[in-house]
This record gives C-alpha cells, structure tokens and sequence, in this order.
C-alpha cells in the first residue's frame, strides 16, 4: 500500500470512531433532564452539527474546497440559526395584549368588563346605614 493510501485509511478510521463515540454521546444526553428544553436542543443540535461537519469535511473531501464552499456553509448555518430563532421569539411575544390573554384558546377577558367590574366591586362594600 502507497503512503497516501495508509494516511486516508487512518483518517476514516478516526473519523469513524469519533462518529461512533459522538452517536453513543446523543444516546447518553437523551437521558439526561436539563434546566429547560432550548438547552437540550442546543446541545443535541451541537452533537448533529460536530458529526454533520466530521461526514462532510472527510466522507464529502469538502475539507480542500475553495473559499466559494466555506461562504455557503456559513450562509446555511445562518439561514438555519434565523429559522430556529423565529418560533423562539413567537413564544417570547405570545400575549395578546389586547385581550389579555396568554394564548388565543384562554376565555377572552374584555378590558372593559373588567373595568365595569372593578368599578362595581369597590361600591360593593359600602355600606348605606352609617
């Protein structure tokens, strides 16, 4: 076996051992309970995004592309940090402020009622017979 044959056989193996070692640490982080699920999402896409990397720069030969290659990567990792980030913040703002609610399924509280209501309930306790 040629030189250049002996150092691609050694990089696949690596390369393989660590796909095998990264597969049992996503198993091994699937029965772990974190503080909130958008950290657990984080590190389980962070696991994904290391063997993602490791297929493409090695399986792929992506590794000795031009600069072209790297800017497209780069865009696809952006594009996909917006498209995570839109549901995050559509959670962060979803009350409606309008109504009062926290989601459109609550019973809707009019802010007049509530007014009217509160109005009434302060006159509620007075009493007449001083």
């Amino acid at each position: 076996m040629s030189q250049d044959l002996k150092h691609h056989i050694k990089i696949y193996r690596n390369v393989f051992i660590a796909l095998l070692f990264l597969t049992a640490l996503t198993v091994g982080v699937t029965y772990i309970e974190f503080s909130s699920f958008g950290l657990g999402l984080f590190i389980g896409l962070l696991i994904a995004s290391v063997k993602g990397y490791l297929v493409a720069s090695q399986f792929m030969h992506l590794n000795d592309e031009k600069p072209f290659i790297y800017g497209t990567l780069i865009f696809t990792v952006i594009f996909f940090v917006v498209l995570i980030a839109i549901p995050i913040m559509w959670e962060t703002n979803s009350s409606d402020i309008m109504t009062k609610r926290a989601n459109p399924f609550d019973e809707f509280k009019n802010p007049i009622d509530e007014y009217k209501n509160a109005k009434e309930s302060k006159y509620d306790n007075y009493d007449e017979g001083y």
